[in-house]
């Protein structure tokens, strides 16, 4: 059976994002994704020049009309939701539309790289915190689970051992985790770290299970779209039976040959990861184990 999944997030014109990158990583892994605009935008809010138009006063519109024709969900997925308001929308499609086997993703979209999004308050941090008690899996950058778990970041991204590294993200996702209504597991995406003149990039899941990462080497240009590409993929994956340990060293080999073949092309990183060509790999599961401790 197709499984149905309503995915909250902005719709890009530009920028290979949100749900330009949602609807095709969803349904190449065999599910279907209802989008659910929260904002349309020219192109993603990097480039120089763009128009937006907020659509905070469509969402009830949304829970109407679908509720009237009976639609029915195996998973809710929540990206970039634009302030308070749209936030307590989803927690009304949360009540609406949630069964006893409904998986809900969050993806708690709120800064990157130690800086907060133009959205961000401390009230949206305080909605956020309680959306995400909600969720199944989180998919927090580890900007976003400081924010979550009251952590300094700066005071994160300063150590030097690897070792204590890991296992202090290790010690946010748990007191994140530890909080959640339901059983939940997160991965911490996008935790940067040099070690001599080398320079990696992990993403560490936290589950009931245990805690592994995944390691990659670290590019030296960032694109547009990846913490999208990678949330999508894990909703994807989830659906399609994959744990969440072996749905994030999947996910993450797909984005790491994106970026390495974008990385040879004269693509700007506000245009986004050239990922199509490699969708196929989140079928295979190719190069699983391949990159992930090298």
């Amino acid at each position: 059976m197709i499984k149905n999944v309503a995915v909250f997030n902005d719709l890009s014109g530009f920028g290979k994002c949100s749900l330009t990158a949602a609807i095709p990583v969803i349904s190449v892994l065999g599910s279907t994704p209802h989008p659910i605009a929260t904002e349309v935008l020219t192109g993603q809010g990097g480039y120089p020049v763009f128009y937006s138009r907020d659509l905070t006063d469509m969402l009830p519109e949304y829970i109407k009309a679908w509720k009237a024709n009976n639609a029915s969900f195996e998973a809710i997925y929540s990206g970039y939701l634009t302030g308070v308001k749209q936030i307590e929308y989803v927690f009304e499609f949360i009540q609406e539309f949630k069964k006893k086997d409904t998986f809900i993703l969050i993806d708690p979209i709120m800064g990157d790289n130690g800086k907060v999004y133009r959205i961000f308050s401390n009230e949206l941090l305080n909605q956020m915190r309680e959306l995400t008690r909600e969720a199944h899996l989180i998919t927090p950058n580890l900007t976003e689970a400081c924010l979550l778990a009251g952590v300094d970041y700066n005071e994160i991204v300063t150590i030097k051992d690897s070792t204590e590294l890991i296992e202090r993200v290790k010690n946010i996702g748990h007191n994140i985790r530890n909080t959640a209504k339901v059983k939940q597991d997160v991965i911490i995406t996008g935790i940067k770290h040099k070690q001599e003149d080398r320079a990696f990039i992990y993403n560490v899941a936290i589950t009931e299970q245990g805690c592994e990462y995944y390691r990659s080497h670290l590019f030296e240009r960032s694109f547009s779209g990846t913490g999208d590409l990678f949330a999508s993929a894990m909703c994807g994956l989830k659906l399609a039976g994959h744990s969440t340990i072996e749905g994030m060293n999947i996910a993450s080999d797909f984005l790491y040959h994106s970026i390495a073949d974008t990385m040879n092309s004269n693509t700007l990183g506000n245009d986004g990861v050239e990922f199509e060509t490699h969708l196929t790999e989140l079928l295979r599961g190719v190069g699983k184990d391949e990159r992930r401790n090298k």
